[in-house]
């Protein structure tokens, strides 16, 4: 009795179950599209490529050959932008231009052939404009060397890497009278050209990327290359008035590239005027020169001359003089000087004409020009 109780309870129960679902898909069965809701392939790994006052949109065109176009949406949905989507390729792109500098938020839907769309898929990204260029810092040029031969050394300082400069593009004129253009990276400390034409000068600029992504270059206005300092390798003295004893008072020291070594006259023996000469190897234009007192011993010496005399020449013959300077022989670094008539010339002389003491002790000397 009991085992036909149990049975007739189940069977109630059941009998209740159905008819509450029943009711149930009768209440819903109005908002329930027949067949079901049907979704295009969405947009796949959309990524946006920042420009200059435009986007880039792309992504993967998916597997879903009913899809035939694409709607991206921005500006919270104010703006938007229809796209046809071809039958063929891997990929779908989109550019859209006149874009204020900021950043934005895009929404991504493709439809078929009868109006059914994906599921909106997002994806941000930033325009840059005017804000972004302002802020942008020419790569500096710490020196430019020219050689005997005519091969231009660029000696680079620090680039503003975390705005995004990644080269710097030097214009100049070649030896066939043609203007060209090399790119250097900024991991370059130092660039060459060896084929600019005598006497003439570049230009350079720093070229930006303000992100990985980025489908444009941004760019700083040119800056001349200005002066030349003239390769110091090819350089050799000539001739001169006296040197102390020993390698650390040469003459050579004069011209080796660095003020931390000296040219020590002979103490005991000589006296002012006190000179050397030096061929450069090739004919120049001068411009400027620059002279130091020795950082040799005691972080600088005050045995320098307080005037001197500089010479040029192209001959070694004839002589012209550039002129009569003071030197100040209390401060380290370089004293630059203007040669008042920018001479042509292969030699030049430095003549120390007064100073404290009879001897005379110097750093070293650098021309400049074209």
């Amino acid at each position: 009795m009991k085992k036909i109780f149990h049975i007739g309870l189940i069977v109630f129960i059941t009998i209740c179950v159905f008819a509450a679902c029943t009711k149930m898909d009768a209440t819903y069965k109005q908002f329930v599209v027949p067949g079901g809701l049907t979704y295009t392939g969405k947009a796949t790994a959309p990524k946006a490529y920042s420009g200059l006052n435009r986007i880039k949109i792309a992504w993967l065109r998916g597997s879903d050959p009913s899809v035939i176009k694409a709607k991206i949406f921005w500006n919270n949905f104010k703006d938007s932008l229809t796209i046809d989507i071809p039958p063929v390729g891997d990929t779908v792109s989109a550019m859209i231009n006149n874009l204020d500098e900021k950043s934005y938020t895009f929404v991504i839907r493709t439809y078929d052939g009868k109006g059914n769309s994906s599921i909106p898929v997002e994806v941000v990204g930033g325009s840059y404009g005017v804000k972004y260029q302002a802020q942008l810092l020419t790569r500096p040029v710490n020196s430019t060397v020219l050689s005997a031969k005519g091969k231009l050394t660029i000696n680079w300082g620090g680039a503003d890497v975390s705005n995004g400069a990644f080269a710097s593009e030097v214009k100049y004129t070649d030896v066939t009278g043609n203007v060209k253009s090399q790119v250097f990276s900024v991991d370059q400390k130092t660039s060459e050209i060896t084929d600019i034409k005598p006497n003439t000068n570049y230009k350079f600029r720093t070229i930006f990327k303000p992100d990985s992504l980025s489908i444009d270059n941004f760019y700083t206005g040119y800056s001349d290359g200005g002066l030349f300092v003239f390769d110091k390798k090819d350089w050799k003295i000539i001739d001169y008035s006296t040197q102390h004893p020993g390698g650390d008072n040469a003459v050579t020291n004069f011209i080796d590239g660095t003020d931390a070594t000296r040219w020590h006259t002979c103490a005991g023996c000589s006296s002012y005027p006190h000179y050397a000469t030096i061929d450069m190897g090739i004919e120049r234009t001068i411009t400027q020169f620059g002279v130091w007192r020795t950082t040799f011993e005691n972080g600088g010496d005050d045995r320098g001359p307080d005037k001197f005399q500089f010479f040029t020449s192209t001959d070694n013959t004839n002589w012209v003089n550039q002129g009569t300077f003071n030197f100040n022989r209390l401060i380290n670094g370089e004293q630059r000087y203007l040669t008042p008539n920018n001479p042509r010339a292969r030699y030049f002389k430095f003549v120390g004409i007064s100073g404290p003491q009879s001897y005379m002790v110097m750093g070293e000397i650098s021309t400049y020009g074209l």
